[in-house]
């Protein structure tokens, strides 16, 4: 576990309802290339608020990187449609191009 994982874990500990500790968690798991315990990290987030687009679209990044495309297309069509509700045109992008790149796994 890196420093910066410990960190996050003793925040999170103090003050477990904090999301942005959660996600930061999350995030730094994804960065270290630990997915599943990422997925779990983002999972708990969207606990806390379901259309956290970003999450959405990490946990969609973590089922790729573990090989469920299954899972990965829908988290992707989710990102999508709240990127368009909330008017994000980056990750509408992200996702739109990454659920293309499922259509061939």
């Amino acid at each position: 576990m890196t420093d910066k994982i410990s960190a996050l874990v003793e925040k999170l500990k103090e003050n477990p309802e904090n999301r942005f500790h959660r996600y930061n968690l999350a995030q730094a798991f994804f960065d270290s290339g630990e997915y599943q315990k990422a997925k779990l990290e983002f999972i708990s987030c969207l606990e806390q608020s379901k259309d956290w687009m970003m999450v959405l679209l990490f946990v969609a990044k973590c089922d790729l990187a573990l090989g469920d495309f299954t899972n990965a297309k829908k988290y992707l069509n989710k990102t999508i449609q709240v990127a368009r509700d909330q008017g994000h045109d980056d990750p509408l992008l992200e996702a739109e191009t990454l659920l293309q790149g499922c259509s061939n796994e």
